[in-house]
This record gives C-alpha cells, structure tokens and sequence, in this order.
C-alpha cells in the first residue's frame, strides 16, 4: 500500500468529517441527543472458519505461471495481462477469522496487525457494551461529541466584557465619517444581508417598531420605495455586495454586475416563476413589496408580544432579551431584531455554550 496512503487518509477524513458533523447535530435545537463511540483499533471478530476465500464477493480463483512462460523485464511494463498465466479452475480456500466490517484475515494477517504495537483490537461486545451504557445515561469516557464539547474552546467572559467597547468604537467612528455599517455581505448568508438592509430601510423610513407596525403594508411599501429611488448612495451600497432590490410592484429589479442569489449551478439563465421569485427573495433579495412588509410587522408583533409577557417587576436573570434590551433605543435596532429573527424564526439559537 502507498505510504502514505490515500485509501486510509480518506477514511480519516470521512471519520473526522462524520464526527464533526454529528457534533454540530448535537448543537442543534429540538434535535435528538447525539452520541458516537469511535473505536481507534481493529474491530474483531464475527467467527473463525475453513473456506473460499473471496474479494469484491467474488472468490479469488487460482491461477498459475509455468516458469517456462515467465514474463522478461525489459524498458516497459503492463499492468495488463499478456495470457501468460493459466486458469487452474479451482478458487482460494483457506483459514481465516472474519471480521465483520474489515473483511477476512489470514492467520498471518490477523497476527501482524493485532500486534502490540500495530493496529490491536477490540471487540464488538466491548463497544456494545459502551453504546448500552451511554444510551442507559451512564459516563463511559468513550463519547465523542462529550469530548470534543470539552475541548473546544467556546465564548469567553472577556470577550464579552469587550465586546461593548467594540459597539461603541464603530458607531464613534462611524459618526466621525458620517456613514452607516450596515452588510457587506463578506459574512454569509446573504439573507443575512438582505434582511440587515430590510431592517435598516425601516428603521431610516418608520424609526421605531411601533410606527411599522400601525402602518399599511401598501404605506410601508411606497414609503421604501421612496427611500431607493431618491437616494443613490443608499441603494449603490445595497446592490454593489450582491444583494438586489425588488421594488412594490414585484416586477421591477435593480442590480448590479453581481447577485449571490441565485447561486450559479451550471447556468446562468434561470427560468423566473413566482416560485422562484419567493425563493430568490426570501434568501438574499431586498423585497419592498406589500406581502414581506407585513412579514415585518408580524416580527415586530411577535417581539411586542415577548416584551408584554416579561412581568413588569421582574429583575432577575431570567431574560436576557429584557423589556430594557428593546426599549433602550429610541430606533429600530437592525442588529437586535436581525439576531431575534435568526434565534426564533430561524431556530438558530446556539444551545451550548
């Protein structure tokens, strides 16, 4: 085999992948509790028996080369059979110990790689035996998503301590060069983007969450429609990161030279159905029209509502997202209600910490 080989960096490369990805599952919300056990040995065995010897489930049959037929080296050499060697119409029949899933050893075989100091082994009821105890609620030490939950190297209290100042040194200097930061769509998703941008057009359009909300759709609509066409500086610094803007009639499109959405798969004409038009908006299209101005009014209803339910009183360390967190700016908040809509709408809230 190559060394070093490409079959098994491949498998370590899947392992990994595989690990990692049910480590983000056991990240997710309302997902099931997520468990592996990785054996790092052979696994051995199923049983020990005399018999055909087959690869690929087929029997490797025998064949023989008279010496007197034997191939010469020269300059070159095929990998390809010339019809030197004769079938001797029987098949390998042989000792072996099967594994299960690593196939059959030879006796040879199987004593090199359990070698102390080579591969080793372990056995199937050894790792059963795990999988029952971390299913039944026991600690066997053997999981690897508890592992990687304990090594990884999650938020820290500095950084949060810090993380105001930061807030604070970007609105400053951004006051001082008279600009507003709102996506550079260099993050990803682009409906990241898309609905920083929506929210900051209600925010310059309506200023609060509650004017958005006594609004007409129809008013909303026409009054960000408004804001586009007569600002060229605002909707240059939308399109110019790829995000398009769809004005109230749902027909009318301005870009630039670039969209992220759609993505290219292979072409770059797409066939526009209004299917395609609610997918392309709601994943990374500024929509001004009437029917996604009243999908912002039912968030911001929706954050109304959250606020009503916090009891007046209460102080204590329940609520991170308190009556005070909404109402401390006299503005909608894009980052605020941009980060509520990933957490609650988007079933994105981070469960491990």
């Amino acid at each position: 085999e190559e060394r070093p080989s490409r079959v098994l960096l491949s498998k370590s490369a899947i392992a990994g992948a595989h690990s990692m990805l049910l480590f983000l599952m056991g990240r997710t919300p309302d997902a099931p509790f997520t468990k592996e056990i990785k054996p790092a040995a052979a696994i051995a065995w199923k049983k020990i028996a005399y018999g055909e010897i087959s690869k690929g489930g087929k029997p490797i049959q025998l064949y023989d080369c008279n010496p007197d037929q034997a191939e010469q080296l020269a300059d070159t050499f095929n990998r390809e059979a010339d019809g030197r060697h004769e079938a001797m119409g029987e098949t390998l029949k042989s000792v072996f110990v099967d594994t299960g899933e690593n196939g059959i050893f030879s006796l040879g075989e199987f004593y090199t790689i359990s070698a102390l100091g080579q591969m080793e082994y372990v056995t199937p009821e050894e790792i059963a035996q795990c999988a029952f105890w971390e299913i039944k609620g026991g600690n066997t030490g053997t999981d690897i998503i508890s592992s990687l939950d304990n090594a990884i190297m999650g938020p820290t209290y500095r950084a949060g301590y810090l993380r105001e100042a930061v807030l604070q040194k970007m609105k400053a200097l951004g006051l001082k060069h008279g600009v507003e930061s709102v996506a550079f769509e260099l993050l990803g998703p682009p409906r990241l983007s898309k609905l920083l941008h929506e929210a900051d057009l209600l925010r310059k359009g309506f200023e609060t969450m509650e004017r958005v909300m006594k609004a007409d759709p129809e008013e909303l609509s026409e009054g960000l429609e408004s804001l586009i066409r007569n600002d060229r500086k605002l909707r240059s610094k939308i399109i110019s990161i790829g995000i398009p803007i769809l004005l109230k009639d749902g027909k009318t499109l301005l870009r630039g030279p670039m969209v992220k959405i759609p993505p290219y798969r292979g072409s770059n004409e797409l066939a526009v159905t209004p299917e395609s038009i609610e997918d392309w908006t709601s994943n990374g299209w500024v929509d001004l029209r009437p029917t996604n101005m009243k999908r912002w009014q039912d968030r911001f209803k929706a954050i109304r509502e959250e606020i009503d339910a916090i009891p007046a009183d209460d102080t204590s360390s329940r609520y991170h997202r308190d009556r005070e967190y909404w109402v401390e700016d006299p503005e909608i908040h894009i980052g605020k209600v941009v980060s509520w809509i990933f957490i609650t709408e988007e079933q994105g809230l981070r469960i491990k910490s």
